[in-house]
C-alpha cells in the first residue's frame, strides 16, 4: 500500500517541477536571466571539459540521454542579473536546487560553495535533500555569472539534477520550507506514526497470538520504516557500497510488499498456502538475483522486480475489492476505500509525471502515507473492538450459563443431600434392627430358654432380674449407636467377661459344656468399633448355637497370630447347617448381620458346617 507513496517519489522525485523559467525575479526592479543550461560528461571534479557540452532542460536525468552511463557530469548554468532604470541590487540572490542525484558539489564563478561528504566510493545521497545558497552581492559579477554543479551517480539511480531557481531570501525561505515539508517532514511523520502503530499492533499480537493480522501489520510497519529511511538518509549505510545500499533498499521493498499482501489476505480471512509458498520461493530467488546482478544490468533488473511486485500488489488489491463486493462487511469496505485512494493517488502522480501541462503541481504521494496509515489503523481498531465486544458477550453468556449450572448443581446437591439423609436413616434402621436382633433378641432367647429349662417356678425377684437384664441390653443398644465414647477394655478377658457370664450360665442349664480360650493381653490394640463388632458376632454365634444347634460342646477361641490381625473362632458339635443356603439365599438374618458388620470394618467371615462340627471364624485386620 504505502510503498507506492515512496516508490514513485523514490524513482521520480527529480522529475517533479515546473518548466524551467528563463527569468527569475529577485524583487520588483531586479531579476536574474538564465542564458544557457548545458551538461557534459567528465572523468574528474578537477577537470571541466572545454567541448562536448549539450543543452539540457531541468529537471534532467542523464541516463535517458546517455544510456547506462555510470560516472560524473558537469552541469553549467550561465546567467546574469540586471535591474530596471539602472537601479542597484540591494539584496543578495539566493540560488536553490531541489535535488542532486546522487552526490555533488556546487561552484559559483569558479569558487566552491558546497560539496557532499563523499564524491567517490560510497556516494552521498542528496537526491531528496533540497538545498540553497545565499550569493552575496560582492561575490557576483556585474555581467555574466556561471554556476557549475558537479554530480556523480549510477545509471540505476536515475542520476541528474533537479529544478534550480534564483530568488530573494524571503521567497526562497517559503519555497524551501514547502520543499522540506514535502520531501522530508512528511516522510519523517510517516516513520514516527509507523513506529508507534507498529509497536502498538505488536503488543496487541503478544496478547492475542491467534490473530496474525496485528503481527503482519507490525512487520510491514517495520519494513516500511526501513524502506522509507532511504528517503531521509543522506549517506549510504555503514560498510556498504552505493550499489549494496540500493540492493538493500529494493530487497526491503520486496519484503514489504510480500508482508503487506499477506496482511491483506489475513485481514479478509483468506489463506492460500501453495500460492504463498510459491511467492516466498520466488522472492528468495529475486533477492539472490538482486545480490548477484552486475552494475550494467542493475537498472533494468530493479525495474523488472519493481514491476512484478507492483502487479502482485495490484492483484491483491483487486481481490480485496472482489471479496468486499461479495461480503459487504464494513471493515472490508473501509480497507477497500484505503486501497482505492492509493490507486487514485498513484494514477494522478503518474499523470503529473507524464503531462508537461501539470508539471507545476506538487506530488500528492508524500501526503498519502500518514493518511492511509491512520485509515488502516481505524480498520484494525474496529476489528479489535469487535473482538473485544465478542469476548464481552461471550463472558456475559458464560456468566449466565454459570449461574444456570450453579442453580442446577445446587439443586442436584440438595437432592443428593436428601438422598444421603434417607440413606443414613435407612442405614440407622438396618443397624438398629441388627442390634435388636443380635443383642436384645439374644437376651430374649436366653431368657426364654432359661424359663423353659427351669424345673422350678421363678420367684418375682428372679423375673425382675431378667427384665432388668433386658432393660440393660436395650439401654446398651441405645447408647452404642456409634462407637464414640466407648472405651476399649484393658485386656481380652475383661472384654469377653459379660458375654461369657451370661452364656455360661445359660449353657450350664442346657447341659452344654463350654470352654473359653483367650490371651491375657492385647498384642495389638483394636479400636472400640472393632471390639464392639466382634462382641456382636460372638453373641450372634452363641445365640444360634443355643437356639438351633443341639450342641453339647462349645469352644470359643481368640487368637492374635501376629501384629496385623485378630482371629475369633467359635466351634460347636451340633447338627450343623447348609452354609451355601445361608450365604447365597439369605435365609438367616443373624448370619447376614454378622457378615455386614465385619465388612464395614474391613474384616471377613468364614464358615464351615457339617453334622458334628460347625466353625465360625471372624478374621479382623488391625492397622497400627
Amino acid at each position: 500500500m504505502r510503498f507506492v507513496c515512496a516508490v514513485l517519489f523514490y524513482f521520480f522525485s527529480g522529475i517533479y517541477s515546473s518548466v524551467f523559467a528563463q527569468q527569475f525575479p529577485v524583487n520588483e526592479q531586479c531579476r536574474v536571466s538564465v542564458h544557457a543550461m548545458d551538461a557534459v560528461r567528465t572523468d574528474s571534479i578537477q577537470h571541466v571539459p572545454a567541448s562536448g557540452w549539450e543543452k539540457v532542460s531541468l529537471p534532467d536525468t542523464w541516463s535517458e540521454r546517455w544510456h547506462n552511463y555510470n560516472g560524473a557530469v558537469w552541469y553549467r548554468i550561465k546567467w546574469d542579473w540586471h535591474c530596471d532604470h539602472d537601479a542597484h541590487l540591494q539584496e543578495p540572490v539566493v540560488f536553490s536546487v531541489k535535488s542532486i542525484n546522487s552526490a555533488g558539489a556546487v561552484f559559483l564563478n569558479g569558487d566552491l560553495l558546497w560539496s557532499d561528504k563523499y564524491l567517490s566510493g560510497s556516494l552521498s545521497r542528496s537526491w531528496n535533500m533540497p538545498r540553497y545558497w545565499i550569493l552575496p552581492i560582492a561575490g557576483l559579477n556585474q555581467g555574466k555569472n556561471e554556476v557549475l554543479i558537479f554530480i556523480k551517480g549510477y545509471a540505476f539511480q536515475r542520476p541528474g539534477l533537479g529544478v534550480v531557481e534564483f530568488n530573494n531570501v524571503q521567497k526562497n525561505y517559503e519555497i524551501h520550507k514547502d520543499r522540506v515539508w514535502n520531501q522530508r517532514t512528511m516522510f519523517l511523520i510517516s516513520i514516527i506514526m509507523s513506529a508507534t502503530l507498529g509497536v502498538f499492533c505488536f503488543v496487541i499480537w503478544l496478547f492475542r497470538r491467534e490473530d496474525q493480522t496485528f503481527a503482519l501489520f507490525a512487520l510491514s510497519s517495520f519494513l516500511w520504516i526501513l524502506f522509507i529511511s532511504s528517503v531521509l538518509r543522506t549517506e549510504t549505510l555503514p560498510l556498504m557500497t552505493t550499489l549494496q545500499d540500493a540492493q538493500f533498499t529494493i530487497i526491503v521493498l520486496v519484503c514489504y510488499i510480500c508482508s503487506f499482501c499477506l496482511y491483506l489476505m489475513r485481514f479478509i480471512d483468506k489463506k492460500f498456502p501453495r500460492i504463498e509458498i510459491s511467492i516466498a520461493v520466488l522472492t528468495g530467488l529475486s533477492i539472490l538475483g538482486l545480490l548477484f546482478t552486475d552494475l550494467d544490468n542493475t537498472a533494468s533488473f530493479h525495474s523488472l522486480i519493481f514491476l512484478c511486485y507492483l502487479v502482485l500488489l495490484l492483484l491483491c488489491i483487486l481481490y480485496v475489492f472482489y471479496i468486499t463486493i461479495r461480503t459487504r462487511k464494513l471493515e472490508y469496505i473501509l480497507l477497500s476505500l484505503a486501497m482505492l485512494v492509493i490507486l487514485v493517488i498513484g494514477c494522478v502522480d503518474v499523470g503529473i509525471l507524464t503531462l508537461n501541462h501539470f508539471k507545476n503541481l506538487p506530488p500528492l504521494v508524500p501526503y498519502t502515507s500518514s493518511v492511509i496509515t491512520l485509515f488502516i489503523v481505524v480498520v484494525l481498531s474496529m476489528r479489535l473492538t469487535r473482538s473485544i465486544k465478542r469476548i464481552e458477550l461471550f463472558n456475559h453468556e458464560l456468566e449466565v450459563k454459570i449461574e444456570h449450572v450453579s442453580d442446577d448443581l445446587k439443586s442436584s446437591l440438595m437432592e443428593k443431600h436428601g438422598l444421603e439423609l434417607k440413606n443414613v436413616r435407612l442405614q440407622e434402621r438396618i443397624h438398629l434392627s441388627h442390634d435388636l436382633h443380635d443383642v436384645l433378641g439374644a437376651s430374649i432367647v436366653r431368657s426364654m430358654i432359661m424359663v423353659d429349662q427351669s424345673k422350678e417356678n421363678f420367684s418375682n425377684q428372679h423375673f425382675l432380674s431378667m427384665l432388668k437384664l433386658l432393660r440393660d441390653d436395650l439401654r446398651q443398644i441405645i447408647d452404642s449407636g456409634s462407637s464414640a465414647g466407648v472405651t476399649v477394655p484393658e485386656n481380652p478377658l475383661l472384654w469377653i467377661a459379660p458375654v461369657r457370664h451370661r452364656f455360661s450360665q445359660l449353657m450350664d442349664e442346657m447341659d452344654i459344656n463350654s470352654s473359653w480360650s483367650l490371651p491375657s493381653q492385647w498384642k495389638i490394640q483394636p479400636t472400640a468399633l472393632q471390639c464392639l463388632t466382634l462382641i456382636r458376632v460372638l453373641e450372634e454365634s452363641l445365640t444360634n448355637i443355643v437356639k438351633h444347634s443341639y450342641a453339647t460342646e462349645v469352644k470359643v477361641v481368640m487368637d492374635i497370630p501376629d501384629s496385623t490381625q485378630i482371629v475369633l473362632i467359635v466351634v460347636d458339635n451340633g447338627v450343623g447347617f447348609d452354609v451355601d443356603c445361608v450365604l447365597k439365599q439369605g435365609m438367616s438374618v443373624g448370619m447376614r448381620s454378622m457378615q455386614l458388620r465385619l465388612e464395614k470394618i474391613g474384616a471377613s467371615l468364614q464358615m464351615s458346617s457339617q453334622a458334628g462340627r460347625t466353625v465360625i471364624c471372624a478374621i479382623m485386620p488391625v492397622r497400627l
